[in-house]
């Protein structure tokens, strides 16, 4: 049996799912998944929009207007959020190239023998202490 194997060229829709994002449409991405968190929680909660700005102590209008995805967050306005549903923020920045996902879990949910285990970071203590401050300056000694 003989296949044939034709390449065809990609068509419009592909091309342009094919192109990388540039910069403000990896933003809006971004703003997206914030937004999907903050209604995710919520709708896990059971809480309504009002009771989202009555805890962030905001008003209702500043919650529609950070959910309807052209709000620029502020790292103070995010932990409002996380803080208003029970969270907590965690954000990292990773190489480019490297995906970063977090995976949550409920100890309680995950048999034993599966659990992860925790890693003891061991901190090297230290003693600071300060001596009188140098009153020349030995810039040429080098």
């Amino acid at each position: 049996m003989k296949l044939n194997i034709t390449k065809q060229a990609p068509d419009a829709v592909q091309q342009f799912f094919s192109k990388e994002l540039d910069f403000s449409q990896k933003v809006v991405v971004k703003k997206l998944g914030i937004m999907e968190q903050i209604l995710g929680r919520m709708e896990a909660l059971g809480i309504k929009r009002k009771t989202l700005a009555q805890k962030m102590e905001v008003s209702s209008a500043r919650i529609t207007a950070m959910l309807d995805g052209t709000n620029n967050f502020t790292v103070e306005t995010l932990m409002r959020a996380a803080d208003a549903l029970d969270g907590e923020l965690c954000l990292t920045i990773a190489p480019k190239g490297q995906v970063v996902k977090w995976i949550h879990y409920v100890e309680e949910d995950i048999h034993v023998s599966f659990r992860p285990e925790p890693k003891e970071r061991i901190l090297a203590k230290a003693n600071f202490t300060m001596k009188e401050p140098v009153k020349e300056d030995y810039t040429d000694a080098a």
